[in-house]
């Protein structure tokens, strides 16, 4: 049997687990709740903290439903509508696989991936960028899904499995911290430590305690503190350079207190012991972030739905919603496709963006709410048999009061943290039993009307997921991408939405310079695994910042069924530059990508609804057309 590197066999797991086995850890029960939503330690700001000890490489909380939306700023450049705000809480779409859907892409996301903060000099924790784009569909499709006949079509996100990894070990109790850039935190200032300034410190304060052991009683008392002032400043003068201020900011006064911050696990801990909380506080004071596994939805053209990871008693939270608030927002989600204005002066075509299905509305609100809880956007419609309902937070580190308080042209003085909605169990929900909540009778009216008159279209050009489905089907041989040569007419037109897309990471020690017949030169580049471990994934590194996903063109293939394709593939990118191959490109570091506006969801006639913001919950001060008839409907 062939043995797989460990990477393929960690790309393998994160994109084709979707049970509740998935989010075990290796030692823990699933029934301990892995990671809970509290306050940060670091702000007024929502954080989230480790429920069990995590090794490096674990991956941490659930796998996330994304709403790609597209072209925002552009579609409201002209309406004054103000939605910075709303967008300062997403993720580019460089981070979810998603930067290729239009011009300008940013990403929806919910759970430990919206919620978690970010610190320049304990980032423990990743998006692991990889998981989005090496996700599979296979279960979607042997549910009997069919997306050319499926009234969902285009009605629900394609996009999921947004997974994080520990990058280092995280104690039980810490805060998770996100890398979100080296410009978020500063990371260059001199006078403040960053994540290398830790690491590097620690490293010298350890070489620093085995030379003060076998020394300071031989030379003296005196003797050694003058050493360790020489090393404290005059050595970190010199190795540090302009990061000698944050490095010796680590440093305590004499060598005596070098151990105690080795003992408590490194200098980040030392200098910042409050990101550490005590479990039992959390388990009081937090939300359980994995009480909800994706699994495939047992209602009809609904995709993925959120299940119960562990049995959970009437009136216990099932997860949290902090609120994200839109202004304007069904204004603010309009596309209009000005390119398509015909010649007999009709009005440009509009639509909405996806995004609105995963919106909260109340009629006499001009607001929308994305409720960006873990797991939630999976959750489906369950009308009369709906298992959970919503409530308000009534935590002491929430300030829901006072949000509910505030007009909605004030909200964005209040952050997410002070927007909580509890998803609560209405009776006992089983381990394994689908989540579901009543989205409203004016949704389920609408998405009846959708089904008794939707027609599929007469001719659908297969998408990504198709195709993906035959090159990369869990349970099924894999199935070699054709070369550029071996590409025919009637697979040219099969594909003519699609782009290919590798992963690629290339060796630039060991490149191979190859003459060509023309004179010129092309440079043949070693591929190497996706890089699972260590610091070379954190900051500025390309990989785990997604760039290394690029456009390309398969020249050759090697291998077979038995032993394993390998390509040799162009960089698109590099086509009007200098000539560059990547040789041994493995064939599960290939994907098919839908071209930019092609995907399902951008197709006029696909289902567009909000859910309803229960009347009996929602605020006063947030009803801004209170006495106006809105009688805006969907497009």
């Amino acid at each position: 049997m062939m043995q797989l590197p460990s990477t393929v066999v960690l790309f393998i797991t994160l994109v084709s687990s979707s049970s509740a086995s998935f989010f075990a850890s290796k030692n823990d029960p699933l029934d301990r709740c892995g990671i809970y939503l509290a306050e940060s330690s670091t702000d007024h700001t929502l954080g989230n903290f480790a429920g069990r000890a995590f090794e490096r490489d674990d991956s941490i909380g659930s796998s996330e439903a994304i709403v790609q939306i597209l072209d925002i700023r552009h579609h409201n450049m002209e309406s004054g509508i103000l939605i910075e705000n709303f967008l300062r809480t997403m993720w580019s779409g460089d981070a979810t696989a998603g930067s290729g859907e239009g011009l300008e892409v940013v990403s929806a996301v919910g759970g430990p991936s919206f919620s978690s903060t970010g610190h320049v000099g304990m980032i423990n924790a990743v998006i692991y960028h990889p998981s989005t784009l090496l996700r599979t569909d296979s279960d979607l499709i042997a549910s009997g899904y069919d997306e050319i006949t499926s009234p969902g079509r285009g009605a629900f996100t394609m996009y999921h499995n947004l997974t994080l990894l520990a990058v280092d070990k995280i104690p039980a109790g810490m805060e998770i911290f996100l890398d979100f850039g080296a410009e978020y935190n500063n990371y260059a200032n001199p006078e403040q430590p960053n994540i290398d300034d830790y690491r590097k410190m620690d490293e010298g304060m350890q070489k620093m305690v085995e030379f003060f052991n076998k020394h300071a009683e031989n030379i003296g008392e005196v003797a050694a503190n003058e050493v360790y002032d020489f090393m404290k400043k005059d050595v970190l003068d010199l190795t540090a350079e302009e990061r000698a201020p944050a490095a010796r900011a680590l440093l305590p006064d004499t060598y005596h207190g070098l151990q105690a911050i080795i003992d408590v696990g490194g200098s980040a801990l030392y200098n910042n012991p409050e990101v550490v909380k005590d479990l039992d506080w959390l388990k009081m004071n937090g939300y359980c972030q994995d009480n909800l596994v994706v699994g495939i939805s047992k209602i009809a053209h609904a995709g993925r739905g959120a299940f119960a990871a562990r049995s959970m008693k009437r009136g216990e939270v099932v997860s949290a919603m902090p609120l994200v608030p839109l202004n304007n927002g069904k204004d603010a989600l309009i596309m209009i496709d000005d390119e398509e204005d015909s010649e007999d002066g009709d009005e440009p075509t509009q639509s909405y963006q996806l995004l609105i299905n995963y919106m909260l509305e109340h009629p006499k609100s001009s607001s929308l709410f994305f409720s960006a809880g873990a797991m939630t956007n999976y959750i489906n419609h369950g009308g009369k048999n709906a298992n959970v309902k919503m409530i308000w937070s009534t935590k002491a580190w929430s300030n829901v009061e006072g949000a509910r308080k505030t007009s909605v042209e004030e909200l964005s003085q209040f952050g997410p943290i002070d927007m909580i909605l509890e998803l609560v169990a209405t009776r006992p929900i089983m381990k394994g039993e689908e989540v579901l909540l009543d989205y409203g009778d004016r949704w389920e009216a609408a998405w009846k009307e959708h089904v008794r008159t939707w027609k599929a279209a007469a001719t659908i050009v297969k998408t990504a997921m198709a195709l993906n489905e035959i090159h990369h089907g869990v349970g099924k041989p894999p199935y070699p991408f054709p070369t550029e040569r071996e590409m025919a007419n009637d697979k040219i037109d099969e594909m003519k939405n699609v782009l290919l897309k590798c992963l690629i990471l290339i060796d630039e020690d060991k490149v191979d310079r190859r003459r060509n017949q023309d004179g010129t030169r092309t440079n043949v580049y070693p591929w190497i695994p996706h890089p699972v471990a260590g610091e070379s994934r954190l900051k500025t590194d390309s990989a785990i910042r997604g760039v290394n996903r690029a456009d390309c063109v398969i020249v050759d293939r090697s291998g077979n069924e038995a032993s394993g394709y390998k390509y040799v593939v162009k960089p698109s990118a590099e086509a009007d530059a200098k000539k560059i191959l990547v040789k041994n490109v493995p064939h599960y570091a290939i994907r098919y990508v839908d071209k930019p506006y092609t995907n399902p969801q951008y197709e006029l006639g696909s289902f567009r609804h909000t859910i309803q913001f229960p009347d009996d919950i929602f605020p006063k001060a947030w009803r801004d057309l209170d006495g106006v008839s809105d009688s805006r409907d969907e497009l």
